[in-house]
């Protein structure tokens, strides 16, 4: 012990004295706004595309029923539009209530008349009524009857056996809302711009390799991120689902 300090006195306890310092006041502070944005975004994201998968288990259940339902009514879209709309009403039904329903029912039905939601035929085509088309009354209808009794020749226009012919196939096409703050844009941007495009200033900025470019032109996903709907506040993105029955009915010429 030097004879100048005083008993008990440890000078390598103090910080003072070798010169250490603490964390600065505040840099914890510091650290959490730099990553709290990222830790939103983390968040946000999540649970959008939660909402996303929750809507795509829907839809697949809203296309198994309109397939349902054009089996057992000729495959008349009318059926199968009331159809759609009665199962994606449980997306905008919080409540016990039979009005309630009938509000989300009726949501589902205008978003199908003004394009959001498109339902496609894509078994029996055209092709097949040319082919084995008869009259029924003044409908043109693929006969359903004795199937197994008939013969497997192919179709000159849709190269299907008419067995092959009764059986619909359908595809239920849905631009759902993307409803997240901030999130919202930022997936909305990736699909409506092109690596090469200059985006708008009130959007959130993506980089160029992230942006996924815009759909095929012409499709449904197209119109779905396309700027009449983003005009209205609407930032959808497109999901599909689709649906395989055996006829249960004979199926019905939509027409020429």
């Amino acid at each position: 012990m030097s004879p100048n300090s005083e008993p008990g006195l440890d000078l390598r306890a103090d910080p003072r004295a070798t010169g250490c310092r603490g964390a600065a006041p505040g840099q914890a502070m510091v650290e959490f706004l730099i990553v709290l944005p990222l830790l939103l975004m983390l968040l946000f994201g999540t649970l959008q595309i939660a909402f996303i998968m929750h809507a795509k288990v829907t839809l697949n259940y809203a296309a198994f029923e309109a397939a349902r339902a054009g089996s057992l009514n000729g495959a008349r879209m009318f059926f199968m539009e009331s159809a759609v709309a009665r199962t994606l009403a449980s997306l905008y039904t919080h409540a016990d209530n039979v009005t309630k329903f009938k509000d989300g029912r009726d949501r589902v039905r205008k978003q199908i008349e003004d394009g959001y939601v498109r339902i496609e035929v894509v078994n029996p085509g055209p092709g097949a009524f040319r082919d084995f088309g008869v009259m029924d009354g003044s409908a043109v209808v693929i006969p359903n009857d004795n199937l197994i009794y008939r013969g497997i020749k192919l179709g000159s226009e849709s190269s299907q056996t008419i067995q092959d012919a009764n059986v619909i196939k359908v595809q239920v096409y849905y631009c759902y809302e993307l409803i997240v703050p901030f999130v919202n844009k930022v997936m909305w941007a990736m699909m409506r711009y092109s690596p090469t495009d200059s985006m708008p200033s009130d959007l959130p900025l993506v980089d160029p390799k992230h942006r996924f470019g815009q759909p095929e032109s012409g499709t449904f996903a197209e119109d779905c991120v396309k700027d009449k709907y983003a005009d209205d506040g609407y930032l959808g993105i497109p999901i599909r689902a689709q649906a395989i029955m055996r006829m249960q009915s004979a199926a019905v010429s939509p027409g020429p």
